[in-house]
């Protein structure tokens, strides 16, 4: 079994930001994680294929989203590329991203 680890860190600028994985030889999404700096941090975040059809697409959340399956929305088969944006970050925060898939 091999995993494909995407995992980033970057600061939202006016509420959002995005990063895009290296393509994806195809598998199942595992696990989904943003987790903001600050656990009162309210923001939005949403998974794209190449093309703009969301694939995921997650509410108003504080502080950390962390869906391995629960939510029932994974796994998730996945192939090419995917970006992943944040909106809607109040305030400006420092985001952690991490998203395994089993290929």
């Amino acid at each position: 079994m091999n995993i494909y680890r995407h995992e980033t860190s970057q600061t939202t600028v006016s509420g959002s930001i995005s990063s895009t994985t290296l393509r994806i030889r195809g598998g199942l999404l595992r696990q989904f994680l943003i987790r903001a700096n600050t656990s009162t941090t309210v923001f939005r975040a949403d998974l794209t294929e190449v093309g703009g059809i969301a694939v995921l697409n997650y509410g108003y959340h504080n502080g950390e989203i962390n869906d391995t399956g629960d939510s029932g929305a994974l796994p998730l088969p996945v192939l090419g590329d995917y970006t992943l944006n944040i909106t809607n970050a109040s305030p400006n925060d420092v985001f952690n991203i991490r998203l395994l898939v089993e290929e």
